[in-house]
């Protein structure tokens, strides 16, 4: 029902040290246990934020099993990146945006960090979400 996703780190020993970001297996929990109708759930921005992108968590999870590659997270100081899956030696970083692209700036500094990553914002002009959740963009490159 519920999984904590370690934060993402090349070095193993920091990686143990920082807490997880807890991910639900199926965004129903989520809805369900505010307590609210589902309109107002989708309604409100910040909920609906938080549900798309627990929703992606969801898929990506899903598919981690299937395909044999590890979820994280990652946070630097101020920055962040809502996920970052990894197979072997290949990295992508995950953006999901739900309303107005932002702020990407962790993106950014993870790229800096990690040269060899591929990024994706889901949510952008290029990657709806719905063609995300139907597979229609490869996770790496």
């Amino acid at each position: 029902m519920l999984t904590g996703l370690p934060n993402y780190s090349g070095n193993q020993i920091r990686a143990r040290k920082s807490s997880p970001r807890f991910m639900v297996y199926d965004t129903s929990l989520m809805t369900y246990a505010s307590g609210t109708s589902r309109r107002r759930f989708l309604d409100n921005q910040t909920d609906r934020g938080r549900l798309v992108e627990s929703a992606v968590g969801a898929y990506l999870l899903a598919r981690g099993k299937e395909e044999g590659f590890e979820v994280y997270w990652w946070r630097e100081r101020s920055n962040e990146v809502d996920f970052v899956i990894k197979k072997g030696s290949r990295l992508t970083a995950i953006e999901v945006k739900s309303g107005r692209v932002k702020n990407v700036g962790g993106s950014l500094v993870f790229k800096r960090l990690y040269p060899e990553v591929f990024s994706l914002i889901i949510g952008s002009a290029n990657l709806g979400l719905e063609d995300f959740l139907l597979g229609k963009k490869a996770l790496f490159l």
